[in-house]
């Protein structure tokens, strides 16, 4: 996830239970210009035992070559974006607008399975209602070696609303000759429950429901292992980890840095109680690491 997914957020999400995590959707084109932010994004967290490296791009050739690159770097394993709706990405020909051209989309994992790492590969259901085009991106890249498909049933134009087609996922894990990864509307562990029941997909990929809630991790793994009761977090649980995410991340990426670039994530985590939108609004205000952990404690403490 564009923004969220650097290395302490990681770290952070695999200390909680999940088994990869992605990184930041990283540009082909940056990367194979050594961009240095670009490349930077290519850090792996110390202990970080499967480094998924998410690539966008339009060009296969230069996806190919980006996907080198990531390799020689360190890489365990890479992603192609081709589900991405923003309009940023998708103008330029990448994200859900290369999975819009299916054969574009399998000569792009052509190239890329050429790094020799195992390539997934992200799509949406369509471009839109009327233009619907997953089995065919699905034929295409199974076809060119991709090793696993991340399927959210949303169409580009749907973005993040509506809801999730999870009868399509369904029909994919079904057909499907590789393992199918799950995504869509999953935002607690009994969502991701209810998925693997309905869908028999191979796997789940929580997105936006991680965001200011990695416990969602861990509680999915316990609900799923030992049916632990789902236990929705406290909002003194919530600031604790906020706390705790701006400290790892000014250690790692120094204090300028991590208050500048993580107020996203800590407005993400300050939610579902009646002063939160307060403290939203205060800490989207502040300009130094000092005067977010000064905020963070006087709400912890009341």
């Amino acid at each position: 996830m564009a923004g969220y997914t650097d290395c302490v957020t990681r770290h952070i999400f695999c200390n909680n239970g999940a088994f990869l995590a992605y990184t930041e959707m990283i540009s082909s084109e940056a990367l194979v210009r050594n961009n240095s932010r670009t490349l930077s994004m290519l850090k792996r967290f110390d202990g970080e035992k499967i480094l998924a490296v998410q690539l966008y791009g339009s060009k296969p050739e230069i996806l190919g070559r980006a996907a080198l690159i990531a390799a020689e770097s360190g890489a365990d394993l890479i992603d192609l974006n081709a589900g991405c709706p923003v309009r940023k990405v998708t103008q330029k020909g990448g994200g859900a607008a290369l999975g819009r051209d299916v054969r574009k989309l399998g000569l792009a994992i052509r190239a890329m399975v050429k790094a020799g790492l195992p390539v997934t590969v992200k799509i949406r259901s369509g471009w839109d209602e009327t233009e619907q085009n997953w089995r065919e991106a699905v034929q295409a890249v199974v076809q060119e070696g991709a090793s696993a498909i991340g399927f959210h049933p949303r169409t580009c134009r749907q973005g993040y609303g509506g809801k999730a087609d999870w009868k399509a996922l369904g029909e994919l894990s079904a057909a499907a000759p590789v393992p199918v990864i799950g995504s869509g509307d999953l935002d607690s562990p009994s969502a991701v429950l209810k998925m693997l029941k309905k869908t028999s997909c191979s796997g789940v990929m929580i997105a936006r429901g991680a965001i200011g809630y990695p416990e969602i991790f861990s509680r999915t793994c316990s609900l799923l292992n030992e049916g632990t009761p789902e236990i929705p977090p406290t909002p003194e649980d919530r600031l604790r980890s906020a706390k705790n995410h701006l400290l790892m991340a000014a250690e790692t990426f120094g204090e300028n840095t991590a208050a500048r670039n993580m107020k996203k994530l800590l407005v993400a985590y300050v939610r579902g109680w009646p002063s939160a939108s307060k403290l939203r609004n205060d800490l989207m205000k502040t300009t130094n690491l000092s005067a977010q952990l000064t905020l963070l404690d006087r709400f912890i403490q009341d």
